[in-house]
């Protein structure tokens, strides 16, 4: 996510490689593939139905601090958060993992975000950061350093990583760009299976930090999640790797959907899970 001379262990709870694609794959307006890169000590719970002050949501639990990395709530809206490269964070700044659950207690992308530029972003409150929201309908990036700016993005292939969006591409992500495209091209059936694989991958050329799967010594691809959101309630699709995805299996969480569709007599922490074959 970071050069080893900046990582350090202030709020590291958040995506570092997020592709998200929107209106571009065929009977699946939203698909995300996410990598959490952190300190392979920092404790963290899976994704699970978890209770906040605005409703039931989807989402894993970073378990030294509170806060996740990215959620998905009971109207659709999705959300995820990547840190941006900072020589000096700030631990007095408030935690970025909880612009997530900031995020997901209104019904629809465009509400989240126009609050929260109002509401919950003040300058200088925050380490920099990049906030993808979107559901089936719309998707916005949030980029702050000392101030937010608000992007709204076309139907396509996004990848979002830990600079500036609006910077020149690092070979990295110019890499994934096309890889995400290609994965969009696949369809509906094959597209979780192809961003798998893009997660997974080790063939970055430079730095370990330069692939998709990160092994860095403490430092590494903590867990990888593929995230499929159809026209109905009955075809999304939710797959979760507990560990680096090139050696750990991505289990079906898809359950936990159902379970938020339905808001019935959820239970903080609960989880359902069968791995798939």
């Amino acid at each position: 996510m970071v050069s080893r001379r900046v990582v350090g262990r202030t709020g590291n709870r958040t995506v570092c490689t997020l592709i998200a694609l929107h209106g571009c794959v065929s009977g699946a307006p939203l698909v995300i593939a996410a990598n959490r890169d952190e300190f392979l000590d920092r404790p963290s719970e899976g994704p699970a139905l978890r209770t906040t002050p605005y409703g039931v949501i989807v989402a894993p639990r970073d378990a030294r601090a509170g806060g996740t990395w990215f959620g998905l709530n009971g109207t659709g809206v999705f959300a995820a958060v990547t840190n941006r490269r900072c020589a000096e964070p700030d631990p007095g700044c408030r935690s970025r993992g909880l612009l997530v659950i900031d995020a997901l207690r209104w019904p629809t992308a465009d509400a989240a975000v126009e609050k929260l530029e109002i509401e919950n972003l003040k300058p200088a409150a925050y380490n920099p950061f990049n906030l993808f929201v979107a559901d089936v309908k719309s998707s916005f990036l949030v980029t702050y350093d000392g101030a937010p700016r608000r992007i709204d993005l076309s139907p396509g292939a996004h990848v979002i990583g830990n600079i500036d969006p609006t910077a020149p591409r690092t070979p990295k992500l110019e890499a994934l760009d096309r890889e995400a495209e290609r994965a969009a091209r696949a369809g509906a059936d094959r597209v979780l299976d192809e961003l798998a694989l893009i997660c997974r991958g080790h063939g970055g050329g430079g730095s370990v930090l330069d692939d998709t799967c990160v092994h860095a010594g403490a430092y590494g691809t903590r867990s990888s999640a593929l995230l499929r959101l159809g026209e109905t309630d009955d075809d999304g699709v939710f797959r979760f790797a507990d560990g680096a995805p090139c050696r750990t299996e991505y289990d079906d969480f898809t359950p936990l959907l159902h379970d938020l569709w339905r808001e019935s007599g959820t239970v903080e922490g609960t989880t359902a899970t069968r791995t798939i074959s």
